[in-house]
């Protein structure tokens, strides 16, 4: 009988201590769990102000953190530190193997602040997060 228990005693931490460590995973929501592209980086601009003196366009550039599986590029630009509907000023789709974007400098405003946001689209229709930086202009 003495064998019995200390059989017992001997599966009741172990088992114990796994059931503790395995209900947390199962507890956590699976949109918790799944998780959408990593977002883009954004190299210029980023600085708080750009200046166009001169210069026929504005060049936007990012980095893909993992551009084998991007479908495309969410790229927006807003008239304001606000990224409302109503001012929105440009959106378009880039292509995956696109890390720039182009945009005429006669569309930029002297004295007048812009966002421009980058969300990132997978194969599958995920998105990440949106990335975003200000700036205001000087022509």
């Amino acid at each position: 009988m003495r064998n019995w228990t200390k059989r017992i005693k001997n599966l009741v931490i172990p088992v114990f201590f796994t059931f503790l460590m395995i209900v947390p995973v199962f507890a956590v929501p699976l949109s918790r769990v799944v998780r959408g592209p990593a977002p883009a980086e954004l190299v210029f601009p980023t600085s708080d102000v750009v200046d166009l003196k001169g210069k026929d366009y504005l060049e936007f550039k990012w980095i893909m953190n993992s551009p084998i599986f991007i479908d495309y590029s969410d790229f927006r630009i807003y008239k304001s530190y606000t990224t409302y509907g109503v001012n929105l000023i440009l959106k378009e789709r880039v292509p995956s193997d696109k890390t720039f974007f182009r945009v005429k400098a006669d569309m930029f405003e002297n004295n007048r602040v812009y966002t421009w946001v980058l969300r990132v689209v997978s194969r599958s229709g995920e998105k990440s997060d949106s990335v975003y930086n200000s700036f205001k202009v000087i022509k």
